[in-house]
């Protein structure tokens, strides 16, 4: 009897196994149309909610210059959750924002308040963590709209913007949507996005907006972006500037390292920035082989010194905190809630005291 009660009981288990397995929704392939970006602006004037831009990749057998295919398509609802219901409605297969690279906020919403649109990037459940965010000048739509020419395959271009793939500029900082959502939830670190905006048929990002817990507060021009970019992330593919009897010498960076410490001083507070630059000049005046190249370190190591600490006071004005000094505070003192409130009364009176060391390791000719 027992020999037919076990296999009884084995095939109860799996027909309950079964039967209890809800299914994951399986759909081939060329039954969904993969989100390569979306665009997020508030809804037109009058009315209330948000306007919703999907870039849509079309597949193609063609992989070339100006061969990807894509489909935009806008839609205005009261919430995201209803837009993405709705054009949903408009487009015959299922949308998967798996593959979706690029969430961008339009300028005017980050002006208000970005923390509604984010719940819900932050809540969907294939909203990859890796994907890039930007803002949308003038608006996310716009740029939506923007289909570059030389185009390999739907979305190729963002990949390689922002990716370390394509282009190495020093003005574009990539930020991903973990470390955004870092940054708003983080006491002591405040967000930042590039700012993208449209020229002829491509994207240009020179610009990095500065944002507190809510929305943009500032944003750098493209010196600033650099700057910040060298104190951060110590980025060497970048150039320092320094003028110097009315000629402007540009020097290549090959190394660079930045630290800081917080020191107390006095009755106040001291931030204490230290950098080393070397590299071989780009542009440079004739002659400059048989200059006294020591003098010419000063002056760079004055000139740089005075950015940085110019490009510290912009932000310090701005109410916000990049950098995560505040973090750093945090982590080197006491973790209580008297340490947070240190902090919040030393930053807005904090001194900057900044030094450059600048090597200069060659002309950039041949003698």
């Amino acid at each position: 009897m027992t020999r037919f009660i076990r296999p009884l009981f084995m095939l109860a288990v799996v027909l309950l196994v079964v039967f209890a397995i809800s299914g994951c929704g399986f759909r081939d392939i060329d039954k969904r149309f993969f989100v390569i970006a979306m665009g997020i602006d508030p809804a037109p004037e009058g009315q209330k909610g948000y306007s919703i831009t999907l870039r849509l990749a079309i597949p193609s057998p063609k992989i070339e210059p100006g061969a990807a295919k894509t489909q935009v398509e806008t839609i205005n609802a009261t919430t995201i959750a209803e837009a993405i219901r709705l054009l949903k409605s408009h487009v015959d297969k299922e949308l998967d924002f798996g593959h979706c690279k690029l969430y961008l906020f339009g300028e005017r919403l980050i002006q208000t308040d970005y923390n509604d649109s984010l719940e819900w990037v932050s809540r969907r459940r294939d909203v990859q963590n890796i994907a890039y965010v930007a803002i949308g000048r003038p608006d996310a739509k716009t740029i939506m709209n923007v289909e570059p020419q030389g185009e390999r395959f739907p979305g190729n271009t963002i990949f390689l913007l922002f990716g370390n793939d394509g282009t190495q500029s020093s003005y574009i900082i990539n930020e991903q949507l973990f470390d955004f959502l870092r940054r708003v939830g983080e006491k002591g670190m405040d967000p930042i996005l590039p700012i993208m905006r449209k020229e002829d048929n491509g994207y240009v990002v020179t610009r990095l907006g500065l944002l507190d817990k809510r929305k943009l507060v500032a944003e750098l021009n493209p010196q600033e972006t650099e700057m910040y970019n060298q104190i951060r992330d110590r980025y060497a593919k970048s150039t320092i500037t320094a003028n110097i009897k009315g000629d402007t010498l540009v020097i290549s960076i090959d190394r660079i390292t930045s630290h800081y410490k917080i020191r107390k001083e006095g009755n106040g507070y001291v931030l204490k920035l230290r950098m080393n630059i070397g590299g071989i000049f780009e542009e440079a005046p004739r002659g400059v082989y048989d200059q006294d190249w020591h003098k010419l370190e000063q002056a760079f190591n004055d000139q740089v010194a005075a950015e940085a600490k110019r490009l510290l006071e912009k932000v310090q004005r701005a109410g916000v905190d990049p950098f995560g000094f505040g973090l750093r505070y945090r982590a080197t003192h006491a973790g209580n809630s008297q340490t947070w409130k240190e902090w919040e009364s030393i930053y807005p009176t904090l001194k900057f005291d900044v030094k450059v060391n600048v090597d200069i390791e060659g002309s950039g000719l041949v003698h």
